[in-house]
């Protein structure tokens, strides 16, 4: 900071010398002309020409002062020194002005002192940077003027002695001032740059690590060049870190992050760049030329983070690693393929690394396309609603459906409703799609209705995020009311999943069971909180898992869980039904259990909705056709 104020000082004085130095030569030009004319001879050329050499070195040194802002600041010191030594000799010049007027007595005397006033004063003023270049200067010259004003007696000049001395105080002062306010705003300035700097630093850390942040990382890899590659991206995500701040709370979370960060460091390859993006996810990248064997690193990495730390007894935390190697070093590319390289780990467990390769690669195309393509297939009716049978299993009576999302993509075939309803939470159209199905069962319904089966009931998914994310009750019931559509004939369909706001979803089920609509809870035996749901005396039906139905006949055990599965609906006057009935033996065992309801393949497969309305469990097609054959999608 010191060595910038010396150099703002310098630059300063330097623009001040191209305007004070010719305002004092055309002053002494003046002198000079006025000594011509009265009778003065050679000693004023020889005064004026002592005049314009010093100040013709002056304005040398301020033209050669171009370079000074990349010099050190003893260099520039020096240069401050010469202004200072130039200013003095130039004073010194002046003061023998006092020799020229025979010590001011000439008659030309107060023009020479006025002159000389306002040159000092100049001075002060284009020098304000610096207090030695004006002090220097106008010292001499005005204490001579004030000793032959004083020489001459009388109080006049007492006076005007006096008067001079004052103004040579002011003056220093002004200079001393000026010099002081100078220094400070100009380390005002260096102390807002450093400030500025800093910020701009921390801007691109993360504070609790000191690794790089995701803006640091993003200036990090805009250094990088196609030269230095390839380059090899390692996402790493913690196993089990959200059990750390729940059991020992936030405060050793952030130390195990500390350490987890400084153990990235000791393994990482030598010019590495480590970055922490998330709350316990980190990035590691670095060229692939010095360290070649990236899974070897990333097993090292793994077992380096896996060490049981002292400070959780009851906790353990590991890592997944997902690695991608690029060309080119553009980091949304390499953390979106590092990212899906990081999900296929972890569906191989805790503690294991995958690479980005061309399954992976085509897996992403994949999900891209119907993420692209998802829309469109909504809004065209290309993804609809089929309707899987629930039948009665001592009458083979048909006696409600599921709605199963269908998508038949183009390129990729058959589309799972498991990738579709990611696909659109991930596009943010999960709305959308709800919606396109709740419209597929109205007009099943309406279907229904219009065939006189009004016992049928008609069944639709929703997840509890789906219910704590949106109004989709309101859509719900909005919709029955526009479509005239009886709210007895549909049931949701709620899949127990991870905890959400058990509050509003109960608050948003409640809207939904107080208005007539069948609750149903689906996937029994396989959620978080599976008894306790049973407690809310709005679910009228639960749905047994097919994990306990598939091959019954054959599972004691499952015999067993689904016969008090079916026990505790009855205690609860609660309705049980089952799903993935695929064998008769199977049925035969439901029935004997007590349950009497199910779906599955043994009766049938999810059917659109004409050869649904159609269907009947005895293999006799028994109601008319549709009126409209396209009225089973959701155009």
């Amino acid at each position: 900071m010191d060595a910038g104020i010396l150099r703002d000082q310098l630059a300063d004085l330097s623009k001040g010398v191209f305007i004070s130095m010719p305002i004092g030569t055309v002053l002494a030009a003046l002198i000079l002309a006025v000594q011509l004319l009265s009778g003065g001879g050679l000693a004023a050329v020889a005064w004026f020409a002592a005049i314009a050499l010093v100040n013709g070195a002056r304005v040398v040194l301020a033209l050669a002062q171009s370079g000074a802002a990349d010099e050190r600041q003893q260099a520039v010191g020096v240069r401050l020194s010469l202004y200072g030594v130039l200013a003095l000799a130039s004073g010194i010049a002046w003061s023998f002005l006092a020799l020229l007027s025979d010590g001011y007595t000439t008659a030309q005397a107060p023009l020479y002192l006025i002159v000389l006033a306002g040159t000092s004063a100049g001075s002060v003023t284009y020098c304000t940077s610096h207090a030695p270049a004006s002090i220097n200067f106008i010292t001499l010259p005005l204490l001579t003027a004030a000793a032959c004003v004083l020489a001459q007696g009388g109080v006049e000049n007492d006076v005007l002695a006096f008067t001079i001395l004052l103004f040579l105080g002011g003056m220093i002062r002004g200079a001393l001032l000026g010099q002081s306010r100078f220094r400070e705003t100009s380390r005002l300035k260096y102390e807002a740059r450093e400030f500025a700097a800093e910020m701009e630093r921390n801007s691109r850390r993360d504070p609790l690590t000191g690794l790089l942040n995701r803006s640091g990382l993003e200036q990090a890899i805009a250094g990088l060049g196609v030269s230095d590659g390839p380059f090899v991206a390692m996402l790493i995500d913690l196993d089990g870190f959200k059990s750390v701040n729940d059991t020992y709370g936030h405060t050793i979370g952030d130390g195990l992050l500390v350490k987890v960060a400084r153990r990235i460091e000791d393994h990482a390859p030598q010019g590495a760049t480590i970055a922490r993006i998330g709350g316990d996810e980190f990035v590691l990248l670095f060229s692939a030329c010095r360290s070649p064997q990236a899974a070897e690193l990333a097993s090292s990495i793994i077992a380096a983070i896996a060490n049981p730390d002292p400070e959780l007894n009851s906790v353990r935390v590991g890592a997944s690693i997902g690695i991608y190697q690029a060309d080119k070093p553009q980091l949304t590319e390499m953390l979106l393929k590092a990212d899906f390289a990081l999900y296929a780990a972890k569906r191989g467990g805790r503690n294991e690394y995958c690479l980005f390769d061309a399954d992976l690669d085509a897996a992403l195309e994949r999900r891209n396309r119907i993420e692209r393509d998802l829309r469109g297939a909504i809004e065209s009716g290309a993804l609809c609603c089929w309707f899987q049978p629930l039948v009665r299993l001592d009458t083979s009576a048909v006696v409600g459906f599921e709605a199963l999302l269908r998508w038949q993509h183009e390129v990729h075939g058959a589309i799972s409703p498991p990738e579709i309803v990611t696909a659109a939470r991930e596009t943010g159209l999960l709305s959308l799609l709800t919606e396109t199905v709740f419209l597929n069962c109205c007009a099943m319904i309406a279907e229904l209705v219009r065939q006189g089966r009004p016992d049928v009931r008609v069944a639709m998914n929703l997840s509890p995020r789906e219910l704590e994310a949106g109004n989709v009750d309101d859509m719900i019931l909005d919709g029955l009311k526009a479509k005239n559509v009886p709210a007895a004939m549909l049931e949701i369909e709620i899949t127990e999943e991870a905890p959400v706001d058990r509050d509003r979803v109960g608050q948003k089920v409640g809207h939904l069971a107080d208005a007539g609509i069948s609750i149903v809870l689906d996937d029994f035996g396989t959620g978080f909180s599976t008894l306790v749901s049973l407690k809310d005396s709005r679910i009228r039906k639960i749905k047994i898992d097919k994990d306990f139905v598939r091959d019954l006949a054959k599972s004691v055990e499952d015999q067993a869980v689904v016969e008090a599965v079916i026990g505790l609906g009855r205690t609860l006057g609660i309705e049980v039904m089952a799903e993935g009935v695929e064998t008769d033996a199977d049925r035969m065992i439901l029935r004997s259990l007590g349950c009497m309801i199910a779906q599955g393949y043994l009766f049938s497969a999810a059917l659109p909705m004409r050869d649904a309305l159609a269907f009947d469990a005895t293999g006799e097609v028994i109601f008319e056709p549709l009126r409209n054959p396209r009225s089973g999608s959701a155009a």
